[in-house]
């Protein structure tokens, strides 16, 4: 009994024992799932983080449209750059084209006038020698004379060039259109010819003016005929002279042998020159724009 005794108090204290050290085992409810608890981060930490990554995506946006950006206005800026210089090339070509139509008639121009210049000159010459040989007593060296002062002080003109294209070039700044240097360079030299040209015919005309205004000293008006011939004014078979004053006869001679000898030199030479020049700017545009 005794014994029995000790094992049921033996047994109950065990069991006490085990209770105390027995740990339950909690299953999860399938109604109510845990919750996991919301840990925030420090604000100052979330938004030092965050604003870092915001901030460097902001900054490859922008160099990515300014670089778009700019690639646009340059490639636009070229384009119109390419257009431009293209539309002034043509322009500076129209110019081109334009002067070489005025140089060829410039050239008939000079032709002519170096032809007429000649027949004035040996006009001037023919009365100049019937002068100074006093062989104003004949109705046919009289009619002579009346024919070569018509033709030596009345057949002078200077030589009216086409200026349309180079008064558009030198007002309108369209020499800068003109890329090639030798067609540069020889439109310059030809203009420069004009201007040496125009003062030498210049001093021609006032020379003309003087001896002409003597000449209405000598030679009488209504000998001429109101009508031409073949562009030729016929004179009268009873044309006189209105004097014969040997000083008056000599000094009218002396002009007009200065004003031939001033033809005869510096101005047919001019011409002369003047033709050369647009002869070779138009071979020189010929070349530079392949023309015929």
């Amino acid at each position: 009994m005794h014994e029995n005794k000790n094992i049921e108090e033996g047994l109950r204290e065990e069991s006490e024992v085990n209770k105390e050290d027995h740990i339950p085992i909690l299953e999860p409810s399938i109604e109510h799932p845990p919750t996991t608890p919301n840990i925030q981060p420090p604000l100052d930490m979330e938004v030092h983080h965050h604003g870092h990554v915001h901030e460097k995506k902001k900054w490859k946006e922008y160099v990515f449209q300014f670089f778009m950006l700019f690639l646009a206005v340059f490639c636009g800026f070229l384009a119109e750059y390419q257009l431009e210089h293209k539309i002034e090339k043509e322009r500076g070509r129209e110019y081109v084209i334009s002067f070489r139509e005025d140089l060829c008639k410039d050239t008939a121009i000079l032709r002519l006038n170096i032809e007429n210049l000649k027949k004035i000159s040996n006009a001037g010459d023919s009365l100049v020698k019937i002068l100074q040989e006093n062989r104003i007593q004949l109705p046919e060296d009289l009619r002579k004379l009346y024919d070569y002062n018509l033709t030596s002080l009345s057949g002078f003109s200077s030589a009216n060039l086409t200026d349309r294209t180079s008064v558009q070039l030198k007002n309108s700044g369209g020499m800068r259109l003109i890329t090639e240097k030798k067609i540069i360079e020889a439109i310059i030299d030809y203009w420069a010819g004009l201007e040496r040209l125009a003062k030498i015919e210049l001093t021609a005309q006032e020379m003309r003016l003087h001896a002409r205004e003597k000449s209405y000293l000598i030679f009488d008006q209504k000998y001429y005929a109101d009508s031409s011939i073949n562009g030729k004014r016929m004179i009268s078979d009873q044309a006189q002279l209105m004097t014969t004053d040997k000083l008056v006869l000599t000094e009218f001679g002396n002009r007009v042998g200065h004003l031939k000898n001033l033809f005869k030199a510096s101005n047919t030479i001019y011409l002369n020159n003047q033709k050369a020049k647009a002869d070779t700017l138009i071979k020189i545009i010929n070349a530079e724009y392949h023309l015929k």
